[in-house]
C-alpha cells in the first residue's frame, strides 16, 4: 500500500513552491480545457449523481487552489489559511462520495435538505422578508442519521476513515482558526519587536509555503480521484504531469479496514 505523503518531509523553501505552483497550473489548465462542449463526458458505469458532485467539488478544489497559487505570487501566504482548509476539505470530500456511491450521494442531499429547513427558520425568525411567492422549503425536515451523514457532517469523523487523516486534521484546525474571528486572525498582524513591544502592521509575515504545499498536494489527489470517472484520458494524463512537476508521489488517501 502506497502511503500518502507527509508534508512536513518536504522542504518548506521556494523551489518546492515553485513546483506546486507549477503543478496546480497543469491542472488548472486540464479544467479549462474540459469547458469545451461535449468535453466533460463520465463513464457508463459511474453514477450520475455522484459525478454530478464529484465533477462540482474537484472544479472547487482546483479554481480555489488557483486562488492559492495566485496569492502566493503576490507576496500573500497567511492568508490563505481558509483556502488551503477549504481545499482540503473539499479534497477529502470528494474522494469520499466516490467511495460511498448513491449512498454517499443521498447523505449529502439529506444534510442540504435539513440546512435548508434550518435557513428558512431563521429567515422567519429574523423576520427576513422573502418575495411575494417564494417558498423555501416544503415537507417534513428529514432525521439526521447514519454514519455517512456524520462522516460529512463532522470533518474530523471523515477525516477518522483514512490512514494518515487524523493527522491531516490537525492543520485543517489551525487554518480554521483564520477562517473565523480568533486570537490568531488578530495577531497576525501584530508583530512583536525584539523588546516585547507590540506593533501593529499591514502584512502578515510568513516565511512558510505551506499552505501552498498542502493544497498543491490537494488539488493532484483530487485529479487522481475523478479522472477515473471521465471516459477521456487528458485529465488522467495532466495529474501525472503535475505529479511529476510536484516532485512527490501523491496517491489518494487510503481508507482503514
Amino acid at each position: 500500500m502506497t502511503e500518502t505523503p507527509d508534508l512536513s518531509t518536504f522542504n518548506d523553501d521556494e523551489d518546492t513552491a515553485r513546483r506546486a505552483t507549477e503543478a496546480i497550473g497543469i491542472i488548472v489548465a486540464a479544467l479549462d480545457a474540459m469547458g469545451a462542449p461535449g468535453s466533460v463526458a463520465r463513464r457508463p458505469d459511474t453514477s450520475g449523481k455522484v459525478f454530478m458532485l464529484a465533477y462540482g467539488w474537484f472544479a472547487t478544489i482546483v479554481r480555489s487552489g488557483q486562488l492559492v497559487a495566485l496569492a502566493h505570487e503576490h507576496g500573500l501566504r497567511h492568508e490563505c489559511a481558509s483556502n488551503a482548509r477549504l481545499v482540503m476539505q473539499h479534497s477529502f470530500a470528494l474522494q469520499w462520495v466516490i467511495e460511498g456511491g448513491d449512498a454517499a450521494f443521498e447523505a449529502v442531499a439529506v444534510l442540504a435538505e435539513r440546512h435548508k429547513h434550518d435557513l428558512d427558520k431563521e429567515l422567519v425568525d429574523s423576520n427576513w422578508s422573502l418575495p411575494a411567492g417564494f417558498t423555501l422549503q416544503a415537507g417534513t425536515k428529514p432525521p439526521k442519521s447514519g454514519a455517512l451523514q456524520e462522516q460529512f457532517d463532522n470533518f474530523k469523523a471523515m477525516c477518522a476513515l483514512y490512514d494518515g487523516g487524523p493527522q491531516a486534521y490537525v492543520p485543517f484546525r489551525l487554518e480554521s482558526a483564520s477562517a473565523h474571528p480568533s486570537f490568531t486572525s488578530a495577531m497576525a498582524y501584530i508583530n512583536v519587536t525584539d523588546g516585547g513591544v507590540p506593533e501593529p502592521s499591514t502584512t502578515a509575515v510568513s516565511d512558510s509555503f505551506a499552505f501552498l504545499l498542502e493544497t498543491g498536494r490537494c488539488v493532484i489527489q483530487a485529479g487522481h480521484a475523478l479522472a477515473p470517472l471521465l471516459t477521456d484520458t487528458s485529465l488522467a494524463e495532466a495529474v501525472g504531469k503535475a505529479e511529476a512537476a510536484f516532485g512527490f508521489p501523491v496517491p489518494l488517501w487510503q481508507r482503514l479496514p
